[in-house]
C-alpha cells in the first residue's frame, strides 16, 4: 500500500477508507479527527451521498469498526457531524445515532463539544406559519462526538500545544469557530475545529489520523503541530487539493505560537 503523498511527519492515502484502514497496523492511532459525508445530497465526484439512511448506517457501522481496531487503548476519537438534519417529514439525529452505534462497538462516551454552522442559519422556510400546526425548527448547529476507546487517561505524558485560555475555553464544549468558505471542496470544516482537537486531545509526536480527509484540513493541522498523520481520501481531486495546500506548509514552522492561526 503506497502513499498518494508523504511528508517527514505523515501520509496521505487515496483509497477507500474501510479497505486502506485494514491495512493499517492495529492499536496504532492515538487521535481519529474527522467527518464523514452527511448524507444530505452533496454531488461529489466519487461518492454518492444521498443513500438509504438505513444504508448509510451500516456503511457508517463499517468504518466505525475500522476505526476502533486501530485506535490504540488510550485513543480519542472526535466525530463531527450534524444534530439534525432533514426534511421536516423525514428528520435526523446522526449524530446522536453514531453515539449509539459507536458504545454497542466497544467505544466510550466521553461528550459532546458544540459550534454553529452559518450556512444553516439562515432559513428558507419556516413550515406553518405563525401556527403551531406544523413549524419547521431549524438546527443550524454541528457537534464534534468525543469518544474514546479504553481509558480515557493517557498513559503517558507528553508535550502538550495548548495554552490556559484556550484550554478553559475548549473545556466548556462550546466552540466558537468561523465557518470554512473556502470552496476547495463540496464540504468544509474550519481550520479551527482539527486543532481544537489536536491541541486538547494530543500531545507532539502522536498519531492523528482521518479517514474522511478531503481537502486536508485535519492533516495540516497535524503538520503545524508536530504530529504524526495519516490521511485517506476516496476523490483523487481531493488528494490532489490536500496535497498542495500540505507543501505549503510542511515548509513553514507554524508551532511557535500555540494561538489557532
Amino acid at each position: 500500500m503506497n502513499p498518494y503523498f508523504k511528508t517527514e511527519l505523515g501520509e496521505l492515502y487515496n483509497g477507500d477508507c474501510v479497505e486502506v484502514m485494514s491495512e493499517l497496523p492495529e492499536k496504532s492511532i492515538d487521535l481519529v479527527v474527522t467527518s464523514p459525508p452527511y448524507n444530505c445530497g452533496i454531488e461529489y465526484d466519487s461518492y454518492d451521498d444521498n443513500m438509504e439512511w438505513k444504508d448509510y448506517y451500516v456503511w457508517c457501522e463499517k468504518w466505525l469498526k475500522g476505526i476502533y481496531r486501530l485506535l490504540k487503548d488510550d485513543g480519542r476519537f472526535c466525530l463531527n457531524h450534524c444534530l439534525s438534519l432533514g426534511q421536516s417529514n423525514n428528520r435526523h439525529a446522526p449524530l446522536m445515532k453514531l453515539n449509539e452505534m459507536a458504545l454497542d462497538l466497544g467505544f466510550q462516551h466521553h461528550g459532546i463539544a458544540i459550534w454553529t454552522d452559518i450556512t444553516l442559519t439562515k432559513r428558507t422556510a419556516w413550515g406553518s406559519w405563525l401556527s403551531a400546526s406544523a413549524p419547521y425548527i431549524n438546527s443550524p448547529y454541528e457537534g464534534i462526538l468525543i469518544l474514546y476507546k479504553g481509558r480515557w487517561k493517557k498513559d503517558q505524558s507528553g508535550e502538550s500545544t495548548i495554552d490556559k485560555e484556550r484550554f478553559m475555553k475548549l473545556c466548556t464544549g462550546v466552540w466558537d469557530m468561523r465557518t470554512e468558505m473556502n470552496g476547495l471542496t463540496k464540504a468544509n470544516f474550519p481550520l479551527e475545529l482539527p486543532l481544537n482537537c489536536i491541541d486538547l486531545l494530543s500531545y507532539v509526536g502522536d498519531v492523528v489520523l482521518d479517514p474522511f480527509s478531503g481537502s486536508g484540513t485535519t492533516l495540516i493541522s497535524g503538520e503545524m503541530r508536530k504530529r504524526k498523520w495519516i490521511g485517506i481520501e476516496l476523490s483523487e481531486k481531493y488528494c490532489k487539493i490536500a496535497m498542495n495546500r500540505i507543501k505549503v506548509v510542511s515548509e513553514q514552522d507554524v508551532l511557535t505560537d500555540y494561538g489557532v492561526v
